[in-house]
């Protein structure tokens, strides 16, 4: 059955496993098969030629056979380790834009999640001004924090560095609105996964054991079908979450005043405890906003005031060696 749930759920992806559990369906239904060919070859990314080889057999074949198996490589290989709490903390977060708006009707904002953007999830607009937001949900607890960057686990959180330095040049303004929450990939577990209807699971355990060209993009369409499907019932599982702001800038400003709490720069730390990508560590308590300070100064001065504030300059000696 799994070829029905997977056409059924994933018919808009262009993931090259629905398009072939959609040929399959339709072979079944008494399609011809030249026309079922010409269907797979536009909907994916198979050649013409490839897709009259599958056509061929794949009426009467297990569909799993044409799926190629996913290599288990880490966490980076397994979508709910990111993709599931990532897409319930912009669920989450897409909340607190619609009390945003009604708070200050003049605010509006833009989904961006979708358009390829990578730095920009949410972006609130007022007038001509615009405030990027990237959301991140802050699920790993860095247990060495203390000795390594000085500053206590719980009080703790990483924003990649490199995505920083590329924020500030091509989105200057941008926030981070991090939640953390280190039992959210549990609940997810106990209160979305368990929910999921026959079909859904056979779809979460299809996705779970294979991939192929553009598995992505069916991972996408299934994690946040799911998490909007279910958010009524799930919602109530997960606490209304507190959100930390950081503007990009800042991020950037801590790692040039503190090199030491990015290790692998400022400290020799690989292979104790640090993670192998290079992060600047933030002291939640000392160098973050609450989502409520930054909403109660948007309501009453408008997203102008934060762009102001993360645009803060100030004079300062600093070394500019000739040699």
């Amino acid at each position: 059955m799994s070829a029905e749930h997977v056409a059924s759920i994933l018919g808009d992806s262009r993931w090259v496993g629905a398009q072939i559990a959609k040929a399959q369906v339709a072979l079944r239904a008494g399609a011809d098969k030249e026309t079922t060919a010409r269907k797979l070859y536009e909907g994916s990314s198979l050649t013409l030629k490839r897709s009259k080889e599958i056509i061929e057999g794949l009426r009467d074949a297990e569909y799993e056979s044409f799926l190629e198996p996913r290599k288990k490589t880490g966490s980076a290989e397994n979508p709910i380790t990111k993709m599931f709490p990532a897409a319930v903390t912009e669920r989450q977060f897409l909340d607190q834009l619609d009390n945003l708006h009604e708070a200050r009707p003049s605010i509006s904002y833009r989904d961006e999640r979708f358009t390829g953007h990578t730095l920009v999830d949410f972006t609130i607009l007022e007038d001509d001004l615009e405030l990027p937001i990237n959301v991140k949900n802050a699920g790993t607890r860095f247990e060495n924090a203390a000795s390594l960057v000085g500053i206590e686990p719980d009080d703790c959180i990483p924003i990649p560095a490199y995505k920083a330095h590329d924020a500030i040049e091509k989105e200057p303004n941008l926030l981070y609105a991090i939640c953390i929450d280190y039992t959210l990939i549990s609940k997810i577990e106990r209160g979305l996964l368990t929910r999921f209807s026959e079909a859904e699971a056979s779809v979460w355990k299809t996705l779970s054991k294979y991939s192929g060209p553009l598995i992505r993009d069916a991972e996408d369409n299934f994690v946040y079908s799911m998490v909007n499907r279910h958010w009524e019932e799930f919602s109530g599982h997960v606490a209304i979450p507190v959100f930390r702001i950081i503007s990009a800038r800042k991020a950037i400003r801590i790692l040039q005043k503190f090199p030491k709490r990015t290790p692998g720069i400022g400290l020799r730390a690989w292979g104790t405890g640090a993670s192998a990508e290079v992060n600047v560590h933030i002291a939640v308590s000392e160098e973050t906003k609450q989502w409520d300070e930054v909403h109660s100064r948007i309501e009453e001065s408008g997203i102008s005031d934060i762009i102001d504030a993360v645009n803060r300059k100030k004079q300062e000696w600093v070394y500019d060696p000739e040699i």
